[in-house]
């Protein structure tokens, strides 16, 4: 069993919903560990429950997926990040690259619409799995309370468009660092 990075958090659990590539849980894994400093697993995967689609849209509502999660039963793990394929819908946007219960436990991205540049064109490796970095990471910040921030470059900023994703560095403001150790901290500390 391996040693944990931060006692008494547990570890964030992976899980592939649809058909993610083994590279990319792997590659969220270790940026996880490194930005989070606590152990990130690669779990069963498990498909898209059918109950969240939205025949009338052709999406997946994210927050029905997000409540399907919540059933499910993980007690080591204090977080869950679902990666599918599929294309995400809320209620309120035509679509999101991910979702998450803002201090809940679950979080759920797609790739869907990270793989293609503006003009359509498949965007190249390294910018695809920067996008996918990013928005896991962003998600994973909500589920420790962190709201969307306004800073320029910090990874908590509201990315509507692909192109505002991008613009973004893989880091966060003084300010949502700051509020992620704490929040962290009062976690553990449960």
């Amino acid at each position: 069993m391996k040693e944990q990075k931060r006692p008494g958090l547990g570890s964030i659990g992976l899980i592939d919903m649809g058909h993610a590539a083994d590279t990319v849980l792997r590659v969220l894994a270790a940026n996880i560990q490194t930005i989070f400093d606590v152990e990130a697993d690669i779990l069963s995967p498990m498909p898209v429950p059918d109950e969240a689609f939205e025949h009338r849209r052709g999406q997946y509502d994210a927050g029905l997926i997000l409540n399907h999660l919540s059933r499910l039963c993980l007690p080591r793990h204090r977080r869950i990040v679902a990666i599918t394929d599929v294309d995400l819908c809320s209620p309120v946007l035509t679509y999101v690259f991910g979702q998450a219960q803002l201090g809940g436990r679950f979080a759920i991205l797609s790739d869907f619409r990270l793989r293609n540049t503006a003009d359509t064109t498949c965007a190249p490796s390294a910018l695809y799995y920067e996008r996918i970095v990013k928005v896991a990471l962003h998600e994973i910040g909500h589920t420790f309370s962190l709201y969307h921030c306004e800073a320029p470059g910090c990874l908590m900023r509201m990315s509507p468009e692909t192109r505002d994703l991008d613009e973004l560095a893989v880091y966060l403001c003084n300010r949502c660092s700051f509020a992620l150790r704490k929040n962290m901290k009062e976690v553990g500390d449960k």
